[in-house]
């Protein structure tokens, strides 16, 4: 057990510019999605785990029991793209490593040619319940935005906004610079974003589209039907809630109008929001539970 809870202490949205622990699952000569989620990964455990399908998940550590290691690929968010300057993609994307308790540790991972095969070769530790916010490739730099604890704050609930700077040359990452850049307030989720799930694990319809543009502290968008406008505010770090909700009263085919519906009373209902990578969260609560609204940028 404690062999295998030994760790290295230290956007492209989309992914076009992020098993049985041993090292010799079967190499592979593309690179794509699919080769990141099939890869076997180093730096997380003492050995290397092999994901199948974005996933791994090692024995109990107690017979029978729930926890046990579990290790899998942050699909949303990764960078494929030449990161040394050798004229060949390369690429960088998330893990994530749970053991059962609280924690929730967040891995960036290079991935790079080896002959005619692509290997990890580079893997580093962001902490434990980072938010992670982008990740793009500029200059031959990997440009990273994350949010992380203060110092006495908990690692529950980062509010820290900090900017890192990364190079990969010579088969090595570099961390070359980190800047923190104030805490977190309504002003970062300026910017557009689309509806992706109403819940999680339900995603919205393909035919309704829903988004939501923030500026300053106001907000507007197409809620699947109508448009709909009205202001926001936050009391602290995250904290997030919508006023009055203003709506056009056009009438559209119940598909429409039933995600319409659900979205706005939702919004209506938002107390905090996140980032997880590259997606934005907005956590609302219902009479069932806690939900959580999730969007891409646009």
């Amino acid at each position: 057990m404690n062999a295998m809870l030994s760790r290295l202490l230290p956007v492209v949205l989309g992914g076009v510019l992020v098993l049985e622990g041993c090292s010799t699952a079967p190499k592979t000569t593309s690179l794509d999605v699919s080769t990141l989620k099939n890869l076997t990964y180093i730096g997380i455990y003492d050995d290397p785990v092999t994901l199948k399908h974005g996933r791994y998940e090692g024995q109990p550590f107690v017979p029978e029991g729930a926890a046990r290691p579990r290790v899998q690929f942050a699909e949303p968010l990764f960078v494929i793209g030449d990161l040394d300057g050798d004229g060949v993609n390369e690429a960088a994307g998330f893990l994530t490593e749970s053991s059962g308790g609280s924690g929730s540790y967040t891995y960036l991972v290079i991935v790079d040619r080896d002959n005619a095969h692509y290997e990890n070769v580079a893997t580093q530790n962001l902490g434990d319940r980072v938010m992670i916010r982008a990740l793009r490739l500029e200059q031959g730099r990997l440009e990273l935005d994350m949010v992380t604890a203060a110092p006495q704050e908990a690692a529950c609930c980062p509010s820290l906004k900090v900017h890192k700077s990364y190079r990969y040359a010579g088969g090595k990452l570099q961390q070359i610079s980190s800047k923190e850049e104030g805490r977190i307030t309504i002003q970062d989720l300026a910017g557009s974003w689309s509806l992706t799930h109403l819940a999680w694990n339900e995603p919205i319809l393909a035919e309704v589209k829903v988004d939501i543009v923030f500026e300053a502290d106001k907000f507007s968008g197409l809620a699947g039907c109508n448009r709909y406008f009205g202001g926001i505010k936050g009391q602290g770090p995250r904290d997030l809630a919508f006023g009055p909700i203003g709506a056009t009263r056009m009438m559209c085919p119940d598909p429409m109008m039933q995600v319409e519906d659900r979205y706005l009373q939702a919004l209506q209902s938002v107390k905090q929001f996140s980032f997880m990578f590259g997606q934005l969260a907005l956590n609302y609560q219902d009479d069932k539970g806690w939900h959580t609204l999730l969007f891409t940028p646009k």
